[in-house]
């Protein structure tokens, strides 16, 4: 009885000594490198503008009186851009010359990890950046005369430490919350930058275990 295509397939796909195997390998290799370099292009970019954001940052709060603070914001940003550099010379350690399945999987074992490691990061980073930049711009000049005004309307104003406490208090929830929904939120932003790389890599890993099976 003569073989289904997808049973040739198959065996293509699981067995080297197949005639059609090389095809179908270079056809699952080509499209695996594909999508890992424009993966890897997307990051590189997204790591750029990180940067350049952070140093736009540092330089307007030069000029607009906040020093301290926009240095801080600028080395939390850095941390992002060297973790993110970090994992990608471990991305490039990969070897591409194992068998497409295989290569995806370890990709796929690279990216869980890189995820699971910023969604960590950014619990300590959200509530940091949201503490920084309130504090900061509170002990601005800008701060310093909405002060003055809310002394004018409020002379019983509550303060802790020169701020208002409900400002503290506002402050302090919103930090906790920022971490306690940390990974919700850079799951969000993460789909937003990588989604469609990231359903591809799945779909043809996908496909991958599906021969395999």
């Amino acid at each position: 009885m003569e073989k289904s295509i997808e049973t040739i397939w198959k065996e293509g796909f699981l067995n080297s000594d197949a005639l059609v195997a090389p095809r179908l390998n270079d056809l699952y290799n080509q499209k695996s490198q594909n999508t890992v370099d424009k993966l890897l292009k997307i990051g590189k970019m997204n790591l750029v503008t990180v940067m350049i954001t952070a140093i736009v940052i540092l330089i307007a709060s030069i000029f607009a009186g906040v020093t301290y603070m926009g240095m801080a914001l600028f080395l939390l940003l850095s941390l992002v851009v060297f973790y993110g550099k970090q994992q990608a010379g471990r991305m490039k350690e990969i070897d591409k010359n194992q068998n497409s399945y295989q290569y995806i999987k370890e990709v796929d074992s690279w990216i869980k990890e890189v995820i699971s490691g910023y969604t960590r990061m950014y619990r300590f980073l959200y509530p940091s950046f949201i503490i920084i930049f309130t504090f900061g711009l509170w002990f601005s000049s800008f701060g310093d005369e909405m002060f003055i005004e809310m002394k004018l309307n409020s002379p019983d104003l509550s303060l802790l430490f020169g701020v208002p406490v409900i400002w503290v208090l506002a402050v302090i929830l919103f930090a906790v919350l920022s971490s306690l929904l940390a990974g919700p939120i850079y799951k969000f932003d993460l789909n937003l930058v990588y989604g469609r790389v990231f359903k591809k890599l799945n779909e043809l890993l996908e496909d991958m275990e599906e021969l395999r099976n």
